[in-house]
């Protein structure tokens, strides 16, 4: 039996110039037929090279990725061809690109994105993966072509019907965007269907925090297990700290801090996010670092969240203490002693300050002390 040659072509119409992109489409060959399968990846003329295929592009490596994947796709159809003893016909090719590998899946796109970022922490590359499986479980968009205004419109009012909260929904849009506009910036996808939709943000739930008086209460609780103990002191640096969990997992005295007119001040990029953030080390924090020579006792988030809860049983506290609450502990205490918002944004390391005014609405207690001041004030 005869089975099809394959290859690469780019630009088989002649349109492509230094201002002008054409297509790379594979050739499928057999008996004299010819076949011209699109990939959706659009290139210059100065993109091309006949053996590396994508060149010159900041995007190379990705789109020889799309590339790669779908060649592969169908010579794994051939062999399966071949093992079957059955004979290659371009029927059996049409029903096999309709059925499982139309070359615009914006859903392998999106799976395949997920496992080649190396931005992402395991943690948010598992709520990316969410999304992926919320996308499959809608079904309606599958392809580059589904992304319209109207099916997302259906996407939103399905997730509306898997009673998920407004605020998890606009998540899961926000990170649809991000890979509609990688497909764009890939030049997969030509037009942005977002463009004129609104989706509202929700009302977010109001972040858990300790009192000060609760943080005294793990402050000086007697723990009598070396372990739990370690746990102890590594929240508390967290709430002397602000820093999350994957920060200070990383944190290196001698690399990350530097002193300066006996301050010990701490600079660097938060790992989530890639932003900056500074701040200074409290005398807490630093005691807690002499405790440990300088090198915190980390264990996995995992192991610390649980062990945190045994913590709060030492502490007397009925809290569901978490790594997070540590962090939002430490925003709210600045908060409330008067640090102005925009500087504990750049202290957490936030890159939107709407995400530090989350902490400000829970501050009721600036409100009570807002009206005494102008109790006092009135009364001169």
């Amino acid at each position: 039996m005869k089975y099809p040659t394959m290859r690469f072509v780019f630009d088989r119409k002649h349109v492509a110039t230094k201002n002008k992109k054409g297509l790379v489409q594979i050739e499928v060959t057999s008996e004299g037929r010819r076949k011209w399968i699109g990939t959706s990846v659009k290139l210059y003329s100065d993109q091309w090279h006949e053996k590396r295929k994508v060149v010159n592009s900041l995007n190379s490596i990705q789109l020889n990725a799309i590339l790669d994947g779908m060649m592969t796709r169908l010579n794994e159809f051939i062999l399966d061809l071949v093992r079957n003893n059955q004979q290659f016909d371009f029927e059996k090719l049409n029903a096999f690109l309709e059925k499982s590998t139309r070359s615009d899946s914006f859903i392998e796109f999106v799976r395949t994105r997920i496992e080649e970022r190396a931005d992402l922490e395991e943690s948010t590359r598992k709520q990316h993966r969410t999304l992926l499986q919320s996308l499959e479980k809608f079904g309606k968009i599958n392809y580059m072509d589904d992304l319209t205004k109207a099916n997302i419109t259906l996407y939103d009012e399905f997730l509306h019907q898997q009673g998920i909260s407004q605020p998890t929904i606009y998540n899961y849009h926000k990170r649809l965007k991000r890979y509609l506009h990688e497909a764009m910036k890939f030049g997969l996808l030509d037009a942005d269907p977002y463009i004129g939709l609104h989706f509202e943000r929700g009302k977010f739930e109001k972040r858990k925090y300790l009192t000060e008086e609760e943080l005294k209460m793990i402050r000086t609780c007697k723990i009598n297990m070396p372990s739990i103990d370690r746990v102890r002191d590594l929240f508390l640096f967290q709430c002397y700290t602000g820093l999350a969990y994957a920060d200070f997992e990383k944190f290196d005295f001698g690399k990350d801090v530097e002193e300066r007119n006996g301050k010990y001040i701490v600079a660097d990029r938060r790992k989530k996010t890639n932003e900056d953030y500074k701040i200074v080390l409290l005398t807490p924090a630093i005691e807690i670092l002499k405790k440990y020579d300088y090198k915190l006792p980390v264990i996995s988030n995992q192991q610390y969240n649980i062990m945190l809860k045994v913590v709060a049983q030492y502490a007397g506290i009925d809290k569901n203490i978490t790594t997070h609450v540590g962090r939002h502990t430490f925003a709210v205490f600045a908060l409330n002693n008067g640090i102005p918002i925009e500087i504990v944004a750049k202290m957490l390391g936030h890159t939107n300050i709407r995400t530090t005014q989350i902490y400000a609405k829970v501050l009721n207690s600036e409100v009570e002390r807002g009206f005494d001041l102008l109790e006092s004030k009135i009364k001169k």
